[in-house]
């Protein structure tokens, strides 16, 4: 990101500030600050998946509407219609819709609505009946050819480039709908997503909105920024659900988490950063080779970084089995051309397969990364894996039987006929007379014995 790139980022935040002077700053956590991708949009989740539920109909989300949706005349704001219409003395219109604006199919609501995302007014607005029925429960898109539905505000069709139906707002609309969609997949990334949802969204955190739906949202948040309006509505649905759209609040957010700027990291003010960024990541796997009892050996791995400006310090919860040094890596040591060594010794004091977290912490870093340091120790000369104590033949009458292997150091699944015995146990009374087959699987061995139960 070049520094004009920065500045004129920052004016514009400035103007929006300026202009959302029901914007609470202390809303918004410090610790947003230094986060990008799935990494920022996850703390965004936490802090706005907390807010107040409105009763869904005339005698709750139409009472706010009478607020976040009405134009200086009087009348309400309608996104998919030009049709003039005013707040009935009470409740709701009889001409329009609570519209989803993403639709509640794709999280798989009904009636009775259980759900919080079917109640969330910052994607809930009044609509024309028309125009919302037409929509249906499409994806936003662009239409291309001729329309099914064009109200002049409104358009419904084939997807330019795809052969699904979008919904295709006004454009003075799509950035407010950009903005929606961005809340709606940040408030709620642990739905899982079905019905036509799959045509924008995926399941999962991060990061939610699929190719199609980055590139599209992206497009439209450019295009058509924050406004007034989206300003005021922010602020009303703020003091009624006590949640907000950071989307509005902080435009920028959105290329942080999927656009220009992922490489980058967040500032309320200033300039941003290059995110640092190590080789190792949380929960990676480092595979040591097999160990010989009470023999240590020692392997190196290189860690190198971008951007890391702080010592980084190193620990492991179980030094039994592990040991690692240094203690701490400087900065210079980490973002050097061949890295940083760290020095891993495993000394086993038994057979089995070890494992430990190895744990890296850094200043520029907001959360600690944890690494699985994972190593086995066998026998120098392997023994035979075999059934402990199982006889030819059982009575029906005779005792349970708890199986085990010998020689076997690795977790074992136990089977009778097929059928998977979830506590290990062999019960010669719950058989039928005749031939069984037991068998066994580990990750690295599988083997079976054929046993005969008399009454």
């Amino acid at each position: 990101m070049t520094k004009l790139k920065t500045i004129i980022v920052v004016a514009s935040l400035l103007c929006i500030i300026n202009a959302a002077a029901e914007m609470p700053r202390d809303y918004y956590p410090n610790n947003l600050e230094g986060r990008n991708k799935g990494d920022l949009k996850t703390e965004l989740h936490k802090l706005i998946k907390e807010h107040r539920r409105i009763e869904y109909g005339s005698k709750g989300t139409w009472v706010v509407f009478r607020e976040s949706d009405i134009r200086d005349d009087g009348s309400i704001w309608d996104m998919y219609s030009n049709i003039q219409r005013y707040f009935p003395a009470s409740g709701s219109h009889k001409q329009m819709n609570i519209e989803h604006s993403v639709p509640k199919s794709w999280w798989g609501d009904d009636y009775p609505y259980t759900v919080d995302g079917s109640f969330d007014l910052h994607h809930l607005v009044p609509s024309d009946a028309n125009a919302n029925s037409a929509k249906s429960n499409y994806a936003l898109g662009e239409v291309e050819g001729n329309p099914s539905f064009d109200n002049g505000v409104s358009k419904v069709g084939k997807a330019t480039g795809y052969s699904f139906n979008v919904f295709e707002p006004a454009d003075e609309y799509k950035g407010d709908f950009a903005r929606m969609y961005m809340y709606f997949v940040t408030c709620y990334q642990d739905y899982s997503w079905r019905s036509l949802g799959t045509n924008m969204f995926i399941t999962g955190s991060y990061p939610t909105l699929n190719t199609y739906s980055q590139n599209l949202l992206l497009q439209w948040h450019r295009q058509d920024p924050v406004s007034k309006k989206e300003i005021d509505r922010n602020n009303a649905v703020y003091r009624h659900q006590n949640n907000r759209n950071p989307f509005i609040d902080y435009p920028q957010l959105a290329e942080y988490i999927w656009g220009d700027s992922t490489e980058y990291t967040f500032r309320f003010v200033g300039e941003p950063v290059i995110a640092p960024t190590l080789n190792y990541k949380n929960g990676d796997v480092v595979q040591l080779a097999n160990g010989q009892l009470n023999t240590s050996t020692t392997e190196h791995i290189a860690l190198q970084g971008v951007n890391i400006t702080s010592p980084i310090d190193i620990s492991i919860e179980d030094n039994r089995h592990f040991e690692v040094s240094p203690s701490q890596l400087t900065a210079e040591e980490i973002t050097s051309t061949n890295g940083a060594i760290i020095h891993i010794t495993y000394h086993p004091q038994d057979y089995g397969i070890h494992e430990t977290l190895m744990i890296l912490r850094c200043n520029d870093i907001p959360d600690d990364i944890h690494i699985t340091l994972r190593a086995m120790c066998m026998p120098s000369e392997p023994a035979i894996i075999a059934i402990e104590e199982l006889r030819a033949s059982y009575k029906q009458n005779d005792d349970d039987i708890y199986l085990t292997l010998r020689n076997n150091y690795e977790p074992v699944t136990w089977y009778i006929d097929g059928i998977v015995l979830p506590d290990n146990i062999f019960s010669p009374s719950s058989l039928k007379v005749g031939m069984h087959t037991i068998s066994f699987e580990t990750s690295s061995v599988k083997g079976k014995i054929r046993v005969y139960i008399t009454e």
